[in-house]
């Protein structure tokens, strides 16, 4: 370094009494030596040189040879420099890659948890809360169905223990007629007790059968049962209500038939409705459970990559902040020497010009 050649010059100026320049050194030599104490310590020496040998070859060379030495030294500093700055490239260039690699992930896994998995989840929280109303309503429908059912076979039983009751009025007092009418008398106060008790039993089913009783039995007040044709004719009206009632109680029982089919018929439907209720909401809740997984998983994965990130922003942070300050201290070192390098070439041109020589023996000869 240029440390050695200064303490090299240095010992040969203690050697020696100080020079003191005229006003009429060349422009050269004074630039040289207003250039730092260097420079005036390198013409000491050269003038030391001079007065011993005659001439500033020792001084030359060593300026020559630590000049290659300190371009050596550059060489090897910018070498040592792009191997870094290659290193740092590519470090820099991984890390910026992983920063934008990792943001990318963030904002995908982000995008699927906001716009499909937290989305779907709260439909499918509305799917599950219609399906439970509908299961509601459905066994509502069922239960209703059913206490409608027992109403309807409640009234038919009603209505057909009435009608077999009225039917057996009716024969009941066909019976006593036929029986009366063997022996060619009747009582009508018989007669009205029996239509009496028919009109109770039928008017429970129909009330315009008891009304026609009620007038059947206003007409018999009247009526001889003596004569064959007023028994016959009441007869016949008779056996026409007992017919009446017959088919009305046959109809009691299509229409039993007939409810218990639609009955059957309506609980299949409401069944079948609950399974499918039920399957959807089965179905339903199992990918809510998968959603809400999912939800938990990418939250998870995006704590992790939000950390990694921070982890590679922080190494690249890092590396950037060491690659400035190692550039500084590459930049000043590199102008320290490539200063050394300049000032020794110029040292070189002014100590091989006739000025310099001129001012030396100038100096030496005042010196004697």
């Amino acid at each position: 370094m240029i440390v050695a050649l200064l303490i090299s010059i240095a010992l040969a100026i203690q050697m020696n009494e100080q020079i003191t320049l005229t006003t009429e050194s060349q422009t050269a030599v004074k630039e040289f030596l207003q250039s730092g104490p260097l420079g005036k310590m390198m013409f000491e020496f050269a003038q030391l040189e001079m007065h011993a040998s005659g001439a500033v070859d020792i001084l030359i060379e060593v300026l020559k040879a630590f000049g290659r030495q300190q371009e050596d030294r550059l060489n090897e500093e910018n070498t040592i420099w792009q191997n870094r700055l290659g290193d740092h490239n590519a470090r820099r260039i991984q890390y910026e890659s992983f920063v934008t690699e990792g943001g990318l992930a963030i904002n995908r896994d982000r995008k699927k948890l906001t716009q499909e998995y937290e989305p779907r989840k709260e439909e499918l929280n509305e799917i599950l809360l219609t399906l439970k109303t509908n299961m509601g309503k459905n066994e509502v429908a069922k239960k209703n169905a059913e206490a409608l059912r027992a109403e309807q076979n409640s009234q038919f039983q009603q209505q057909a223990n009435e009608i077999t009751e009225a039917i057996k009025a009716t024969d009941d007092t066909l019976e006593y007629i036929k029986r009366c009418s063997q022996n060619s008398f009747i009582e009508v106060d018989q007669i009205n007790d029996h239509l009496l008790f028919l009109q109770k039993k039928s008017s429970k089913s129909t009330d315009y059968v008891g009304s026609i009783i009620q007038a059947l039995m206003q007409i018999t007040e009247k009526q001889n049962f003596a004569d064959r044709e007023v028994q016959k004719q009441l007869v016949d009206l008779l056996q026409s209500l007992r017919g009446y009632f017959v088919e009305t109680l046959q109809a009691a029982y299509n229409d039993e038939d007939q409810q218990k089919l639609l009955h059957s018929n309506r609980m299949t439907q409401l069944e079948n409705e609950k399974q499918v209720f039920e399957k959807q909401y089965s179905d339903a809740y199992a990918e809510r459970e998968q959603r809400s997984l999912q939800i938990e998983d990418t939250n998870r994965l995006l704590d992790t990559r939000a950390r990694e990130l921070q982890g590679y922003q922080d190494r690249l942070t890092t590396e950037n902040n060491n690659f400035s300050q190692n550039q500084k201290i590459h930049d000043d070192l590199v102008a320290a020497i490539s200063g050394e390098i300049g000032f020794i070439e110029k040292a070189l041109d002014v100590l091989m010009t006739q000025a310099f020589s001129d001012e030396l023996q100038s100096a030496i000869n005042k010196a004697k």
